[in-house]
């Protein structure tokens, strides 16, 4: 009920700020850029590292703002400025360097998919709509079908409810909603559609098999209480992490 609940709460806002776009949207992201640092930092402290959160609550702040400039053409003059301030920053302030990789991928690995969307925006509401109904439609598949008949572990080690059945139902649910509204909205052949949403479906459960190796190096459920009956920030954007890129590419 919780889950149902704070979901109903948070898509609106979600597909809101996506609908205002520009600074409404990079406010927006910032905000759930924040909320993501703050639990990689305690991702990392739960699993032995020493993060540095100031930095981790900054650095990935330029990734945003290349997003909301769409000058996607600099990421890897940002990504290497971001490395070395990693690897200046930990031990001038006495700290190993074990903590420089740990920060910087958080840096990345929650401020990138967030970029990209407001790339994606910058080519139309729908594209970017399209976007968050397929890796939300996989999401929805895989758990209720999961929940429902799920009887095989898909990786018991790295998160053992999910299942064979719900991964199939994910992908097969992004299919079906990639090939019903992107004909209708972006009027792109039928098969084409079908085949970004199965794509949709295999990158979001990547995505979301990588965040729960994640918690499980760090010994943590979830990576904090964002969204009751989800967990964490984190726990809402794992699947976005591999689709949002990908999909860029795909629908702009």
């Amino acid at each position: 009920m919780l889950r149902v609940a704070s979901t109903i709460i948070v898509a609106p806002l979600v597909v809101l700020l996506v609908w205002a776009g520009g600074p409404w949207l990079l406010v927006g992201l910032t905000g759930f850029y924040l909320l993501g640092a703050h639990e990689w930092s305690r991702i990392c402290e739960e699993g032995g590292s020493i993060p540095v959160s100031w930095l981790n609550f900054f650095g990935g702040l330029p990734i945003l703002y290349l997003g909301f400039t769409g000058h996607l053409s600099l990421l890897w003059p940002v990504l290497a400025t971001l490395l070395a301030v990693n690897l200046v920053i930990p031990p001038f302030i006495g700290l190993s360097g074990g903590t420089v990789g740990m920060d910087l991928f958080g840096q990345v690995y929650i401020a990138l998919p967030l970029a990209f969307l407001e790339l994606l925006r910058a080519h139309g509401f729908i594209p970017a709509l399209l976007t968050l109904l397929l890796v939300w439609g996989s999401d929805i598949g895989a758990f209720f079908v999961g929940s429902a008949i799920g009887r095989h572990p898909l990786s018991p080690r790295l998160s053992p409810k999910k299942s064979w059945e719900g991964l199939i139902a994910g992908i097969i649910s992004a299919g079906l909603i990639g090939g019903a509204l992107i004909p209708l909205w972006l009027h792109r052949d039928p098969l084409f559609g079908i085949v970004v949403g199965l794509a949709a479906g295999v990158l979001s459960s990547v995505g979301d098999l990588g965040e729960s190796a994640i918690k499980r190096w760090a010994n943590a459920k979830d990576s904090g209480r964002f969204m009751p009956g989800h967990g964490g920030l984190l726990d809402r954007i794992d699947s976005l992490l591999f689709a949002l890129p990908a999909l860029y590419y795909l629908l702009r």
